[in-house]
């Protein structure tokens, strides 16, 4: 799986591990292995040439329904409850990208919906609460590796076999290093699979400062893919990925390191996360996409 980097975060990575390059070299092989609610409304109305919809003011106690005028392939209407984790949401329609020469190839997609929560209860983490809404039908000719995540999610919703990397959305250029907490979920109109992760570009610490919790799901008909990036914390891993003995450990053997690590995410209750994993299982489970 290539490596991968959500668009508005890959500056961010980048200087964050600036101080890591020397070691990169050393671990490209590693790498390699690791890749392979209320009455109120919200109405958007974007256009592909449009900037993206300011946050609007909504109530955030029952579903929040969010009709939007369809422009290519995105959706026409969204609902979702986030009242458990997050007081309101922004919605924007994402302009396509097409690939150029060149270019990065993580960033060339189809036009899209994003929503980013606001108000959410982990703020200083490296990626921001977001939900992405992709048409299946354009990835694959805008993007040959964002194409090949909804062949893969398929398969794995029919087997639940979960194998060394799981499908995921948005693509990052970084190593998917490591899965936990893995579990099957229905929406409202389709299925997917949750679990945490961290991508890295270098054998670092899991830590709250990167862990999150993502879904990755098709709605029943197939036109649409479900992405989730939210942040989550433990208290049981470190505050970041700085000079620590995690990391001394992460350094020194990467795959006993990652094992453990799995091994004591799997363990610790729901309730011991922030946010509670169930109360983003609940958000998961309330998306309608119409």
């Amino acid at each position: 799986m290539g490596y991968k980097l959500h668009e508005r975060e890959n500056r961010t990575m980048s200087t964050r591990r600036s101080s890591h390059y020397a070691f990169l070299a050393s671990f490209a092989a590693s790498l390699v292995l690791l890749s392979a609610c209320q009455p109120a409304t919200v109405t958007t109305g974007l256009q592909q040439t449009q900037p993206p919809a300011q946050p609007t003011a909504t109530p955030a106690s029952v579903a929040t329904q969010i009709p939007t005028q369809p422009s290519g392939g995105a959706p026409g209407e969204l609902t979702l409850d986030y009242s458990a984790v997050a007081q309101n949401v922004t919605v924007e329609t994402v302009p396509a990208q097409p690939a150029s020469a060149g270019g990065p190839y993580w960033e060339a997609g189809p036009e899209y919906r994003r929503l980013t929560l606001q108000g959410y209860p982990v703020a200083n983490h490296l990626h921001k609460p977001q939900i992405f809404i992709y048409p299946t039908g354009d990835l694959a000719s805008a993007n040959e590796n964002a194409g090949k995540m909804v062949t893969e999610l398929q398969a794995l919703l029919q087997t639940q076999q979960a194998g060394d990397q799981l499908p995921f959305l948005p693509l990052f250029n970084a190593a998917q290093v490591m899965h936990a907490q893995v579990q099957y979920l229905d929406f409202k109109n389709g299925k997917g699979v949750r679990f945490l992760t961290q991508f890295d570009q270098a054998p670092l610490p899991i830590n709250n400062y990167e862990l999150f919790y993502t879904f990755q799901g098709l709605t029943s008909d197939g036109k649409y893919y479900i992405a989730a990036v939210l942040p989550v914390t433990n208290p049981e891993l470190p505050a970041n990925s700085e000079v620590s003995e995690e990391r001394a450990e992460a350094v020194n053997d990467f795959p006993t390191y990652i094992s453990g690590v799995v091994a004591l995410l799997n363990q610790q209750p729901a309730e011991s996360f922030t946010p509670d994993l169930s109360k983003l299982d609940a958000l998961v489970g309330s998306i309608e996409v119409k």
